[in-house]
């Protein structure tokens, strides 16, 4: 149904979309979720009504924002699954990448909510069911141990992504976590 096809931006509105986006996220960040959304546009150099003509109300905004971090995450995941050579090596893949999208991951990793019915519930979907096929393949080749689930991965990521303040150096800290985290769900040789 040709009606049901989002109505594509003018640049400068897809522009403004994106500056929004961004300082939504510098703000999520810095202030939490419960910004003030007179800052965000500020931040973004625009008015609070072009911030209200692209996004009505707040939970508009965090469904953008949801929708874009699950689009840059579901990409690492299907990457990660088309590129491992094993399923522990795709989880591995998975962890080194989205860590280095972590900025961009205000939503969902950082709290954001799960509705349903929406482009984010959708995402979300797609990408619990790519973090299960990766998982079945470390079950099937032997690679990663039975009690692991998609889960098990997606939580230790969000964990990764929310830098500890008191440690210095949070990505070299991090890649020793990934490190011990691999070799925690790897199969015992025994099993």
């Amino acid at each position: 149904m040709a009606g049901s096809e989002p109505k594509k931006l003018r640049r400068d509105a897809a522009e403004n979309a994106d500056r929004l986006l961004a300082a939504a996220i510098r703000s999520g960040l810095a202030e939490g979720r419960f910004v003030p959304l007179e800052k965000i546009a500020a931040d973004a150099g625009v008015g609070i009504g072009t911030l209200y003509r692209r996004y009505p109300n707040r939970e508009a905004l965090l469904e953008a924002m949801a929708v874009r971090a699950y689009r840059l995450i579901l990409a690492e995941a299907e990457d990660a699954l088309a590129s491992g050579e094993s399923g522990r090596d795709a989880i591995a893949r998975f962890l080194r990448q989205s860590f280095e999208h972590r900025d961009q991951l205000v939503l969902p990793l950082h709290g954001g909510p799960m509705t349903e019915g929406t482009e984010s519930a959708e995402l979300r979907g797609r990408m619990q069911r790519t973090m299960s096929a990766i998982v079945a393949r470390g079950h099937a080749d032997g690679t990663v141990r039975r009690d692991v689930d998609g889960g098990t991965v997606v939580r230790f990521g969000a964990m990764l992504a929310q830098p500890m303040p008191n440690v210095p150096d949070w990505p070299r800290a991090a890649e020793e976590q990934r490190v011990v985290f691999l070799r925690g769900i790897s199969p015992d040789p025994g099993e």
